[in-house]
């Protein structure tokens, strides 16, 4: 180290010219380094899709969803597979290891699908390439005067091509607006009368449809390609199709119904502020794609569909955009940095009493930083919220204030002297470059355990240990290469020491007690030891959770009506829900979400209606509330205007990101597994009335899978088969009939429309008239359907969710006003006590408490091994055990005091990211051991006799110990008093180094020398 400060002396102007190239790589690589509020925390997860409409939750779940369950099993690194099947659609999620390649994931599922036995004309799909996190944008259409339906054509078949083409775009799903339909709508009389049947007239369609290709000739020397033309263009031609000829006449089409443009059945209805049927386009983000690049470039797609792709009555608006959440929390993490890099050189300048030096000091920071920005920026990664807000500037430069102390010290003792000043500040360094690179060392060794970590954890705080320790290597090579040169231009006349009279207060007030633990040593570390206790007394009350609510500055809000409500009365509630919404002057934006989008990415129904509400920045924020929860809270009393149904409130990308991990609509559930839907739905039950009883459990709710009410037709065999039919004859008749067939498509030029043919509504709308559909017989009869059939009114499942090929339901719930695990964990004990299940059955508590105890179990590994790794690399520096053993105790006894202690203060329970701020002040606290263990050592090998040096070492690193600690507690300080969007996640981490840091100077100044003077020894080995 002393090498390469004589090296850095002996050539300034290529230190310089290093720097300043340091400084425009740096700045070209932050220019290049995408920014995301928050990374993905979702583990990699395959979805297929598969839509059979018409089937009940129990045929789909039969004939679709285990056939594609049975294909997955044994896919390699797979961690769960879960499923739902419900009316028409079967979603069957596939969730892999951390660490699995998307790409490996995708092709071993394409692989398999095809093993997967299906139904004729059944084809799964499978979701694109998103992480459930992944949603980045949202607009609506509008226009002045064009249908939801027209609007829901230029989505379909303008807008989503022209958002999938945009690179890194994983999808463009629309929702809402009316998919356009041809409909041909039968009279149940007139086809009767000519002796035809709707299966019959669908297939005269089909026949009636298509162009042909003839080959070609040449004619002239010409090629002339022949072509058969035959395609259905209009509704005329729809019209005069003929579907059979009576004595010479022919049956056309109009003759037994009529044609109109109309709508599928509704699966879905989008709000948006006061319109009540809009269309909304959602885009995704391709998983490993940068969002900010993405995000511009779909901002520039959208100007270019407003500018000169749609017609110029029809506008793409965005309501959501990811953009807007990184520069809310990009800002507040720029005023942060800034607000700690002034109390860093606030308390630089204080103590030194020297500007220059201050200044001097300060340059590490953002030399620091550039070299960091490199690094990410070679290794292709992006920053977040945490990664860069959590960065301390304190720690950054705790290594150059003492380089700089103790070269500003060294030049004001020789004053006067001949001595060459790059000598001097050679000698200098050479004093602390050995114990600075291990301090160092120590704090990057404290980072290097969160590199264990897996799960959501592990990806929310790597980002962050890889910002700090490239920052901690950069501020190393700036402090004994640059550094040096400045002090040595700088303070080349030398420097005169001006008396700081409170730190010399502060000092004369130092010594006396310094005195006094020297005097009595057990007594000082006995000391220690009861207030270390006395904090420990605290954990049980501080309480426990996975991870605080990674805030996005909008609402989401779901309501949960009665399962088996119908699509007509919920689109009445829903329009009243986000009237109240808006109603409030802190929200922007609200649209409103019922049921599902036609490609059935969404696997619910009617009975669910999902809200975002857009808020205005918090510091707009004017009226009576003042923060989100005020707010919910107060949307939470308006809205018990409506009994029966069910809200709670969550956050766009939260919401996301929960369903991946439960399976569920909820952050928390409890599941029990099991065969029998009746047997699940009673202990269900009995589980939701325990958890209604315990203390912060709240929106407590069990995931009815029963009383689907349903009309079923049970075909008599014997009786069919009196009259020569098949099954199939009957069953083709109820999907034409009733619940209505594509024949074909119409093709308008690049677009196609399904062409559906089904009776007119009358003839099918209650279970009178649909046993009067006529069934013809192969001998031409007439014969009403209920001459064949048993019709009557039965209850089945809404829903029938599986994971790992069992049933299961599950109760989902809340927490609010009390911690995680304590809720929870009351939670588990009360049915364990009163629950008994039947053999065969199980419980499983899922979702964010899994996360939790996983990220517990880890911690429990983590710390240790990071005490262990702090205590190898100081006996690598001290060559014994005494020092490193008294280092590491003196930081255990010192400093977990003030994070515990202010956990308690703030009601903040202990979760990953408090666990790694405990980590990171083990790394810091080490530090001012070290410095002062080294230079008493230093002191000792110069002669110094055991007792003088002990005193006389510690009053001399008071200085740089108390600038040390200081500038690391304040630079994140701002961060732990900040609130706001992007705040809540690493508040607990700088809290935690804050306090802890404040308590860790207060106690180790006195608890050091006092541990010295117990384990010293004449004759010691002393390194330094």
């Amino acid at each position: 180290m002393n090498r390469i400060v004589a090296a850095s002396l002996g050539q300034p102007f290529l230190i310089i010219l290093m720097t300043l190239l340091l400084t425009g790589a740096g700045a070209r690589s932050l220019d290049r380094l995408p920014v995301d509020a928050y990374p993905d925390l979702s583990p990699p997860i395959v979805e297929i899709i598969t839509q059979w409409p018409g089937h009940a939750a129990e045929e789909v779940e039969r004939l679709v969803t285990v056939p594609v369950e049975l294909a997955m099993n044994g896919i390699p690194k797979t961690a769960n597979t879960r499923s739902i099947s419900l009316y028409g659609l079967s979603d069957v999620i596939i969730t892999f290891q951390d660490g699995t390649d998307n790409n490996f994931a995708r092709q071993e599922v394409f692989n398999r699908l095809g093993d997967a036995s299906l139904p004729s004309g059944v084809t799964p799909s499978v979701s694109p390439l998103s992480a459930p996190s992944g949603l980045i944008y949202r607009y609506v259409l509008q226009s002045p005067d064009r249908s939801a339906m027209d609007l829901k054509t230029l989505e379909a078949w303008t807008i989503e091509p022209q958002y999938r083409s945009v690179p890194g775009v994983a999808d463009d799903s629309g929702f809402g607006g009316g998919t356009m339909q041809y409909q041909v709508l039968l009279d149940q009389a007139k086809i009767a009368a000519v002796g035809l049947s709707a299966v019959q007239v669908e297939a005269s369609l089909a026949a009636n449809n298509g162009n042909a290709g003839g080959g070609f000739y040449s004619q002239g020397g010409q090629f002339y390609y022949v072509r058969g033309l035959g395609r259905m263009e209009t509704l005329e031609d729809i019209s005069n199709v003929v579907l059979a000829v009576h004595d010479g006449t022919p049956i056309l089409l109009k003759d037994v119904g009529r044609v109109v443009i109309g709508i599928a059945p509704r699966l879905g209805e989008f709000g948006y502020e006061k319109k009540d049927d809009a269309v909304e386009g959602v885009i995704l983000l391709r998983t490993g794609e940068k969002t900010q690049d993405v995000l511009k470039r779909v901002e520039q797609k959208t100007k270019q569909l407003n500018d000169e792709i749609l017609p110029k009555d029809v506008k793409v608006v965005p309501f959501y955009d990811r953009s807007d959440l990184i520069a809310l929390t990009t800002k507040i993490v720029e005023d942060n940095l800034l607000r700690g890099m002034l109390l860093v050189v606030v308390i630089l300048i204080f103590f030194l009493y020297d500007f220059r030096a201050g200044l001097i000091v300060a340059t590490t920071i953002p030399l620091a930083l550039l070299f960091a920005f490199i690094c990410l920026d070679v290794q292709n990664a992006s920053a977040n919220l945490l990664s860069i807000g959590a960065v301390d500037f304190g720690i950054l430069v705790d290594a150059a204030v003492v380089m700089v102390e103790n070269i500003y010290r060294q030049i004001s003792e020789r004053r006067g002297t001949t001595l060459n000043i790059k000598e001097i500040i050679r000698e200098a360094a050479a004093e602390v470059d050995r114990p600075l690179f291990y301090a160092v060392a120590v704090i990057v060794v404290s980072f290097l355990p969160i590199y264990v970590l897996s799960g959501p954890s592990g990806t929310l705080f790597k980002p962050m240990a890889d910002t700090m320790i490239f920052a901690l290597v950069g501020s190393l090579i700036v402090t004994v290469t640059l550094l040096p040169v400045l002090c040595a231009w700088f303070m080349r006349k030398g420097v005169n020491e001006r008396r700081n009279v409170i730190f010399e207060a502060i000092k004369s007030v130092y010594i006396k007690g310094l005195d006094f633990c020297l005097a009595h040593p057990w007594g000082t570390t006995l000391a220690s030891t009861i207030l270390l206790v006395g904090s420990l007394l605290l954990i049980p009350r501080i309480g426990a959770e996975f991870m605080p609510q990674l805030d996005e500055g909008a609402l989401w809000v779901r309501a949960t009506m009665p399962y088996t409500i119908s699509f007509d009365e919920s689109a009445k509630i829903t329009p009243k829900v986000r009237d109240i919404l808006r109603s409030f002057p802190e929200v922007t934006t609200v649209a409103s979400e019922l049921g599902r989008p036609d490609d059935g990415t969404d696997s619910t129904g009617f009975f669910n209606v999902e809200f975002y509400v857009g808020l205005k920045p918090y510091s707009q924020w004017t009226g009576t509330y003042r923060t989100k929860a005020a707010l919910t809270e107060a949307i939470n009393q308006k809205l018990q205007a409506f009994p029966g149904i069910m809200f709670n409130y969550t956050q766009p990308a939260e919401d996301a990101v929960d369903e991946a991990e439960t399976g569920l609509k909820s952050a928390l559930a409890v599941k029990v597994f099991g065969s029998d839907l009746n047997m699940l739905e009673q202990k269900g039950k009995a589980i939701k009335q325990l958890l209604e009883k315990v203390r912060g459990i709240r929106d407590v709710t069990l995931v009815q899978e029963l009383g689907q009410p349903s009309l079923t037709i049970k075909i008599n065999r014997a009786q069919i088969a009196r009259y020569g039919l098949n099954v199939a004859d009957i069953n083709g008749l109820i999907q034409t009939a009733i619940g209505g067939d594509v024949a074909t498509q119409v093709v308008q030029q690049e677009k196609q429309f399904d062409l559906v043919v089904r009776l007119e509504r009358q003839y099918r709308d209650n279970p009178e008239e649909i046993g009067n559909i006529l069934v013809t017989t192969p001998a031409g009869q007439q014969i009403p359907l209920k001459q064949f059939a048993d019709i009557q009114v039965t209850n089945g499942a809404s829903f029938i969710y599986r994971q790992d090929n069992s049933r299961y339901i599950g109760v989902q719930f809340s927490v609010e006003g009390r911690d995680l695990a304590g809720a929870v964990g009351d939670a588990i004990q009360r049915v364990n006590d009163k629950i008994k299940l039947p053999q065969g059955y199980r419980l499983d508590w899922g979702g964010e408490y899994t996360e939790y105890t996983a990220s517990r179990a880890q911690l429990n590994v983590i710390l240790p091994l990071t005490l262990a790794l702090i205590f190898l690399l100081l006996f690598t520096l001290y060559s014994n055990f005494k020092f490193p053993f008294i280092t590491v105790l003196g930081v255990l006894l010192s400093a977990p005091v003030g994070g515990i202690v202010a956990l308690w203060l703030t009601n903040t329970p202990f979760s990953v990211s408090s666990g790694i701020g405990f980590l990171a002040l083990f790394g810091v606290s080490v530090q001012t051991a070290v410095v002062y263990i080294s230079y008493v050592n230093e002191l000792r090998r110069g002669g110094v006799v055991l007792n003088e040096a002990i005193r006389q070492g510690a009053i001399l690193r008071l200085r740089p110990i108390m600038m040390t600690a200081l500038v690391a507690a304040l630079g994140l300080l701002p961060a732990a008093l900040a609130t706001g969007v992007g705040t809540d996640t690493q508040r607990p981490f700088a809290l935690v180094i804050v306090s802890g840091l404040f308590t860790r100077l207060l106690i180790s100044v006195f608890l050091m020398p006092a541990l010295y003077a117990l384990v010293a020894r004449p004759d010691d080995r002393l390194e330094v």
